[in-house]
């Protein structure tokens, strides 16, 4: 039964790293083709893509955050215990990693993206404009930032594998 369940595990830690790693490296494609575009179109089609986008980072966050715990279960490490092990710092630097990547995530759903959003509805006041523009490229900062993060995460987690040889 821990065969399955640890099989089970690893499947919903790789969906979940699809959903989320992918997802934002995907996302930083898709941004970078719609700056190099001339007209602001395919801004405004991400701008209002990314609440749905949002949703499918957020369930790779809980499928990865599930499947580390029951791995963890799984593998029967007694909690905070094993902290002065190289294993349990390495995973407490991921556990902290992914607060701040979700607060980040936190912070542009709710304060820049409900600014950004009145770019795709193709006012042509200049102040909201400007204000939208503002908002757009603090998203983009900010995803980018959390691309970032998403690595340190994903390399930690190939040296949290091998800690445990």
């Amino acid at each position: 039964m821990n065969h399955v369940l640890e099989y089970l595990a690893t499947l919903l830690h790789l969906i979940g790293m699809l959903l989320f790693a992918g997802g934002h490296i995907w996302l930083g494609v898709f941004t970078a083709v719609a700056e190099r575009q001339g007209n602001r179109e395919g801004e405004w089609v991400l701008a209002a893509m990314l609440p749905s986008i949002a949703n499918g980072f957020g369930i790779g966050v809980l499928l990865l955050f599930g499947s580390g715990l029951l791995k963890l279960v799984l593998w029967g490490e007694p909690g905070l215990i094993f902290l002065p092990a190289p294993y349990g710092w390495i995973l407490l630097s991921k556990l902290l990693l992914y607060l701040i990547i979700v607060g980040n995530g936190i912070v542009i759903e709710r304060r820049y993206l409900p600014q950004a959003l009145p770019v795709r509805t193709g006012r042509t006041d200049g102040q909201m404009g400007l204000a939208s523009i503002q908002a757009w490229s603090r998203v983009k900062m900010l995803a980018r930032l959390n691309l970032l993060l998403i690595l340190v995460v994903v390399a930690l987690g190939q040296t949290l594998r091998f800690s445990r040889l």
